[in-house]
């Protein structure tokens, strides 16, 4: 640093451009010594504010090439981005995917519970996962793949997106935790991140001790360490669970989850509920690590899927839908449109929306930290586009310049309406979780269906009354995705 200073310093006496004073600005500007400092000097004043600093950090002799790495200069402990080595992972908590509520979460797992007493007890790893946020080409023959077909939309659009990201339970987002409003809730959280985490419970109303902010009302949860949240529900509604430690980097790294509370008189049913988690991220290309500094994503996910990767919902006409729409994007808001039914907002963050104060629409802003709920009824059979209306955010970063015709990516769903059964009630779609349901002692519930999949032989630009109808929902609205198989570098005990 010493001998860059020595070269740069005299350049900047120097006049590299002679000629005389006179000389007009027009012809000769850039040749104006003064101002050629001036200008030098003030790009460069960033660079000699650091220089202490970075004299510092210069390799010590004796020390050859090692650097510290970026942000942590003068530490002497390692820094592990996505994962440290010597801390082994663990397969999910036995009861990961057997929850018991009615919540339809696609692509993301449920989470059972223990019970110790009166208590429910839920179980939670925060670990270093990989996710393939677009697992490749659509099926041949399958809705999306029809679709962009019709369409004309480019190839090549559709590369296997795998990257290296946060969540729980081998999960990301985190397993969905469903509870009634008056459970004593228990929830142990296991650290195998390389770094100190806490877990804050958005949006509830728990005793100052159990909120989660690392460092303030907690210690952080050490690496390799355990710690134990605990406290009663009063609350109704869709809520959220995510870090509060390092916000900025490990929630734009995917540690959050929904954390859902049921009314203890079994109110508020509808037929078909789902709860879909909105994120954003930026990748480099060919990088597999999300850049948590960037104000400017490229990639938009739905329950941690991009389109065409996306789950195909399902519904009948008559059947009341809801949708839990929560946002955990470090930056943007997502208006959520979607095509065909005209909604009623009927929930946010903080609980349910009184009737008298629901308002209509069928675009719905959700800020981040934000949660909209929406309750509507499809009056028409068909496939339905769900999607955020910022444009920029339904297709993914592999656009090339000048762009063609865009396959659909990013935040982008479908519904697959079937009409109504003539003479049949609507399906409930199975039971809310009681306090002293058969299960219990479990919290194992009927949610282990395959995922629908809604891929008749179709076109869907097939319009006309002619045209075949979309397959009927599967019984007891349990289209739910089952979580995959434990990742590799498990280790051989759960622990859990």
């Amino acid at each position: 640093m010493e001998g860059f200073f020595n070269r740069f310093l005299p350049w900047l006496g120097r006049d590299q451009h002679p000629g005389p004073p006179e000389t007009a600005p027009a012809d000769h500007a850039a040749g104006r010594p003064g101002r050629r400092r001036f200008l030098a000097l003030t790009a460069l004043a960033p660079l000699f504010a650091a220089a202490p600093a970075l004299a510092k950090s210069e390799p010590h002799d004796g020390h050859g090439d090692h650097v510290s790495p970026a942000g942590h200069g003068g530490h002497s402990s390692p820094v592990f981005p996505w994962r440290n080595p010597a801390i082994a992972l663990t397969p999910p908590p036995r009861l990961t995917g057997k929850g018991e509520g009615v919540v339809m979460t696609p692509h993301v797992p449920t989470l059972g519970y223990e019970r110790d007493g009166a208590v429910k007890v839920f179980r939670l790893t925060a670990q270093p996962v990989e996710r393939l946020l677009l697992d490749g080409p659509p099926p041949p023959g399958s809705l999306w793949d029809r679709w962009h077909k019709a369409k004309g939309a480019m190839h090549g659009m559709d590369i296997p997106k795998k990257v290296k990201l946060w969540g729980f339970n081998g999960s990301m987002p985190g397993p969905a935790i469903e509870v009634v409003q008056g459970d004593t809730v228990r929830v142990i959280v296991k650290n195998e991140l390389p770094e100190p985490t806490s877990i804050h419970w958005h949006g509830l109303e728990v005793p100052n001790d159990q909120d989660g902010v690392g460092g303030l009302t907690q210690p952080p949860i050490q690496p390799g360490a355990s710690y134990t949240y605990e406290f009663t529900v009063h609350q109704v509604g869709t809520f959220m669970y995510h870090s509060s430690f390092n916000e900025k980097k490990q929630v734009g790294m995917g540690l959050g989850g929904f954390f859902i509370i049921h009314p203890a008189d079994g109110s508020r049913r509808v037929d078909r509920d789902y709860a879909i988690l909105l994120q954003e991220w930026f990748f480099l290309p060919g990088n597999e690590y999300v850049d948590v500094t960037s104000t400017d994503p490229n990639w938009f996910t739905m329950n941690g899927k991009s389109a065409p990767s996306t789950a195909v919902l399902t519904a009948r006409v008559g059947q009341t839908v809801r949708l839990r729409l929560a946002n955990l994007s470090n930056m943007h808001a997502h208006p959520i449109h979607l095509h065909g039914v005209t909604w009623r907002v009927t929930g946010t963050e903080g609980g349910p929306i009184p009737e008298s104060a629901q308002w209509p629409g069928n675009t719905v802003n959700v800020s981040p930290g934000a949660i909209r709920d929406v309750e509507f009824t499809f009056t028409h059979p068909g496939y339905w586009h769900m999607h955020c209306h910022k444009l920029h955010h339904v297709v993914n970063a592999h656009a090339s310049v000048p762009m063609g015709v865009m396959p659909m990516g990013g935040m982008t769903m479908l519904f697959e309406v079937a009409p109504a059964e003539a003479g049949q009630p609507p399906d409930h779609g199975g039971h809310v979780p009681t306090a002293q349901g058969p299960q219990a002692g479990h919290g194992h519930g009927p949610q282990t269906a395959a995922p629908h999949a809604g891929h008749g032989p179709d076109a869907p630009a097939e319009a006309g009354p002619g045209r075949k109808q979309p397959p009927a929902p599967s019984p007891g609205g349990q289209d739910r995705e089952m979580p995959a198989a434990p990742h590799t570098g498990h280790g051989p005990s759960g622990g859990n």
